[in-house]
């Protein structure tokens, strides 16, 4: 396996993260993987403006993972009133299945309990992918909860017979 270097996004690194976004989750790009939402929401994953702003705010860091200096994979890290939070997860649609993504999600929890000290961390999957929450469960994450799928906020949403189940797992 590949072994990634990672480092933290800087506000110039906005545009490749959110494209990077859209390629993993949205569109033709992301069916050639395992994680797109292509079949149940169209429109846009993020923007580059929602990805700035999370650069910028002090509890969240974007996680950049590269394959010989090509940005392949990212993740955003948050802290969350101490709990650590995972999300916007994409690693590049062509490369999925390889064991990046496991290198990326266990760099993430080392990163929340090296710059937070968080107990646990947390995630949220759409609840019809349990291909992707058994992911998750094969690392030690547990169902723990549900949440409402913000619906009013993805008008592209072709299904509605979903919403988001709360993983987590003790770090």
């Amino acid at each position: 396996m590949i072994q990634l270097t990672f480092r933290f996004a800087g506000r110039e690194d906005a545009p490749a993260i959110a494209a990077l976004i859209e390629e993993g989750y949205r569109g033709d790009e992301s069916r050639r993987g395992w994680t797109t939402e292509a079949d149940l929401i169209d429109g846009s994953r993020t923007s580059v403006a929602e990805i700035e702003a999370l650069i910028v705010n002090p509890n969240a860091r974007f996680l950049m993972a590269f394959d010989n200096g090509a940005l392949i994979g990212c993740a955003l890290i948050k802290n969350e009133n101490g709990e650590g939070y995972f999300g916007m997860f994409a690693v590049k649609p062509a490369l999925q299945g390889g064991g990046h993504g496991k290198q990326i999600l266990a760099h993430a929890e080392q990163q929340i309990r090296d710059l937070w000290n968080c107990p646990r961390i947390a995630m949220t999957v759409i609840s019809i992918r349990e291909d992707l929450i058994a992911y998750y469960e094969r690392r030690g994450y547990m169902r723990t909860g549900t949440k409402p799928f913000p619906f009013a906020r993805e008008p592209g949403a072709k299904r509605t017979d979903f919403h988001f189940v709360v993983l987590t797992k003790p770090l």
